[in-house]
């Protein structure tokens, strides 16, 4: 996998953030953690593969799953022009 390029940040406050990826085929971010935070993960658009302890899941566009931040979790796009918006509420 070649690593993302640092998403563009929409919101930052002392309750969470919201992060924008915008991912190639082969793209993703490696495995991590977000402690203490609820993560929302939503595709915008393309494919893309999330790999978490329980296995990996293929999400679609439209597609928005939740996510324990102490859980660690993987992305890999499987498609070029893959957009995904991740919301991390709470945490550090």
């Amino acid at each position: 996998m070649n690593r993302a390029q640092p998403p563009q940040v929409l919101a930052a406050t002392a309750g969470g953030r919201s992060l924008l990826f915008h991912l190639d085929a082969g793209e993703g971010v490696p495995r991590h953690g977000h402690p203490g935070a609820r993560v929302v993960l939503a595709v915008l658009s393309g494919e893309v593969h999330v790999t978490t302890d329980e296995g990996t899941r293929t999400l679609h566009g439209a597609e928005v799953i939740t996510h324990d931040g102490n859980e660690p979790l993987a992305l890999e796009a499987d498609q070029s022009d893959t957009r995904v918006l991740v919301t991390l509420l709470g945490g550090a």
